[in-house]
């Protein structure tokens, strides 16, 4: 009788943790759009013997997962305030994903993404460059960035914190995701 139980509680294990494999596994870059907000702030500086410019910014940054689980690519469109004056930009973003763990359960924790941006501003600003993206959870972003601007000859550095906005629901159904 003992040794029925026993291997009932193993199969009980088993069974779980293939269910619980199924349903937890989120898929790092899921077909389809994403749609992150963030909130960065930094300098605009020459290395020179001037005075660095405080530079803030609010960056909507739509994305289209154009590689499954590889490469997102998007368009940022953000306001940025420094030298005391509001300025507007825009342009293309890649995201390439270089890693997707720790995992846990069959489920990421992070990704590390590295990211390329050409931006066009209202004031001259053409900056190009880009940084490093942590995304957690597919809930928020952590990222640093450092870009040339090759028409007024500074760079702009900056970390940002982020949300992914319009999160997609869950489905009802745990075996969607099974292959």
């Amino acid at each position: 009788m003992l040794r029925f139980h026993k291997y009932a509680f193993i199969a009980c294990i088993l069974s779980a943790g293939l269910f619980f494999s199924f349903t937890a596994a989120a898929q790092e870059f899921p077909k389809g759009w994403v749609f992150p907000l963030e909130l960065g702030q930094g300098s605009v500086t020459t290395f020179h013997n001037s005075p660095d410019l405080y530079l803030g910014s609010l960056t909507f940054i739509p994305q289209y997962t154009l590689i499954k689980s590889r490469l997102r690519i998007g368009a940022a469109v953000a306001g940025a305030y420094t030298n005391k004056r509001v300025y507007g930009l825009a342009g293309p973003h890649l995201a390439l994903m270089l890693t997707d763990k720790p995992k846990v359960l069959s489920s990421t924790v992070l990704n590390i993404q590295l990211t390329a941006e050409h931006l066009w501003g209202t004031k001259e600003q053409r900056l190009a460059g880009g940084g490093l993206t942590a995304e957690v959870g597919q809930l928020a972003t952590f990222s640093i960035k450092a870009l040339r601007d090759y028409q007024l000859n500074t760079w702009w550095l900056q970390a940002a914190i982020g949300v992914n906005l319009f999160m997609k629901k869950p489905s009802e159904n745990p075996f969607d995701s099974v292959p």
